[in-house]
């Protein structure tokens, strides 16, 4: 009995299958192809790629060719063979706005290019990148976060009053917004000094408020998961805007957010306090949204903001 239930169920599968070999309505996977860029890589010279954003994930599919992103740069990929004469090749880069890159790499004694800039190419081509979501960003797609993060800049409203100034640069947290599940921290740093400001470092902790001398306050580092701008030179008499976002949290009663923004070798350091009401106060934003234009315009439907 078992062996002709096994027949049964070998012959149903074989008819499935030849069924679906002759549906016309089959997905063919080349109509799903990634078209690559052609770049040619030599052992006695190195090529550089610069791409529009950070370099997150690079994956080589020959151990012929090394490829390192330079240390200076997150945005910049130098590549290289290891002999003469490789096979034909390829890899893969995906980048921190989740776009995704394919190139078929061949060998050349004398390559006529050795440095290619996307940005450059993407805009006079407008050339539409295949994107990847990102597990620290959920559902949204790293687009939309970069559409929602410019709409706040370009809005530009104080919904806060949470400042701190020393030595004629001022600090402040602008405004807080909520979405998909995160956090959005519009802070702006103005500089009235005459010498630029150059960004150390920025914290966020999570600290028990102090409610007596002996006790122990507890402290909680927090490291934001994207931000809108890497700049950390402020010029003199210049403004910079930036956008921090973290995954959804709330802060008890007995708790503050203390933003620390220190100047590298200098004293002009901010500190700002924000408490467990300014948190629960973030604008929500479920309305934000974007129409595709073309392959690369696209606007938000609540800010009327085109990129």
């Amino acid at each position: 009995m078992k062996i002709i239930i096994n027949y049964m169920l070998l012959c149903l599968l074989a008819v499935n299958t030849v069924a679906a070999q002759n549906n016309p309505k089959a997905i063919k996977l080349s109509n799903a192809e990634v078209m690559p860029y052609e770049v040619e890589l030599t052992q006695n010279k190195t090529t550089h790629i610069l791409f529009p954003s950070s370099i997150e994930y690079v994956d080589l599919g020959s151990s012929d060719i090394i490829a390192n992103k330079v240390e200076a740069t997150s945005n910049v990929l130098r590549l290289k063979t290891i002999k003469e004469g490789i096979t034909a090749t390829n890899f893969t880069v995906i980048t921190s706005d989740g776009k995704y890159y394919n190139f078929n790499a061949t060998y050349k004694l004398e390559p006529l290019q050795l440095s290619y800039d996307l940005t450059k190419f993407e805009k006079q081509n407008n050339k539409q990148q295949s994107e990847v979501l990102f597990k620290d960003l959920g559902d949204t797609s790293p687009t939309l976060v970069d559409l929602f993060m410019k709409a706040i800049i370009k809005k530009n409203k104080k919904e806060l009053n949470i400042k701190s100034k020393n030595y004629s640069v001022e600090a402040r947290l602008k405004s807080i917004y909520t979405q998909d599940g995160k956090l959005y921290f519009h802070i702006s740093i103005d500089n009235k000094s005459n010498l630029p400001y150059i960004v150390d470092y920025i914290s966020f902790k999570i600290k028990d408020k102090r409610t007596g001398k002996r006790t122990t306050i507890q402290e909680v580092s927090l490291k934001p998961i994207r931000s809108y701008s890497d700049a950390q030179i402020i010029n003199s008499h210049s403004k910079q805007d930036n956008i921090f976002m973290f995954d959804q949290f709330a802060l008890s009663d007995k708790q503050m957010l203390i933003i620390e923004i220190n100047e590298k070798r200098g004293i002009r350091n901010q500190t700002l306090k924000i408490k467990s009401a300014d948190i629960l106060k973030s604008k929500q934003k479920s309305n934000v949204d974007y129409i595709t234009i073309d392959s690369d315009t696209m606007i938000l439907k609540d800010e009327g903001y085109i990129i």
